[in-house]
């Protein structure tokens, strides 16, 4: 059976894969509209989002469960960057297909001539690349960001199991320095009851 911890785990996982993909989006559909920017998934702006929210998810999962494992805060953070890789598949699929059918032939046109550069010439070149424009795109956009989520995950992990070893060493340096203390009351309290003998 699955924990209640564990549900817990997942559930903030595809909330912040949801934050991530919708952020992406609407970052792209103002940059369109404010900025005339170019249809891009990816790029610096869609990374920096993915890092800052997995950095967010960490701080929330160890916020529920301070000594959660490395293992899960890194299956955490490439959960939420891959869940957020299908909304904006999603999205992704609409634009070429539906709003701007032109970027997706233009793509097809600048892929076949490139191909035609190399040597490589096929009558049904350009209608193949049609067909498997978008499931590139989406694979590829997935496979990018799983694997940007997983390199922010393994960073922010590895940063949040240095923090907490950090603390823990200053709390057994505290409790070492207290038990050192008590030691030393302890063995002042015995001379002075050994001096009070030897008065009497």
């Amino acid at each position: 059976m699955i924990s209640e911890d564990s549900r817990l785990y997942w559930s903030k996982s595809l909330y912040w894969g949801l934050e991530i993909g919708l952020d992406i989006v609407l970052f792209c559909i103002v940059g369109q509209w404010l900025w005339d920017r170019p249809f891009d998934v990816t790029g610096f702006m869609p990374y920096l989002i993915i890092s800052v929210c997995v950095y967010l998810c960490h701080k929330d999962l160890v916020s529920i469960s301070p000594k959660i494992p490395y293992s899960e805060l890194l299956l955490a953070g490439v959960c939420a960057g891959a869940s957020a890789s299908l909304i904006v598949d999603l999205y992704a699929v609409i634009y070429v297909k539906v709003y701007d059918p032109s970027y997706m032939e233009q793509m097809v046109q600048q892929s076949a001539a490139l191909a035609d550069q190399f040597g490589y010439k096929d009558g049904d070149m350009v209608e193949n690349m049609r067909q498997i424009f978008a499931p590139v795109l989406m694979i590829t956009t997935t496979i990018i960001y799983t694997i940007v989520s997983l390199i922010m995950s393994a960073f922010g992990a590895f940063l949040v199991n240095l923090r907490r070893n950090s603390g823990n060493k200053s709390n057994d340096n505290k409790n070492n320095g207290n038990k050192s203390n008590d030691s030393k009351e302890n063995n002042n309290n015995d001379n002075k009851d050994s001096n009070i003998k030897q008065q009497n």
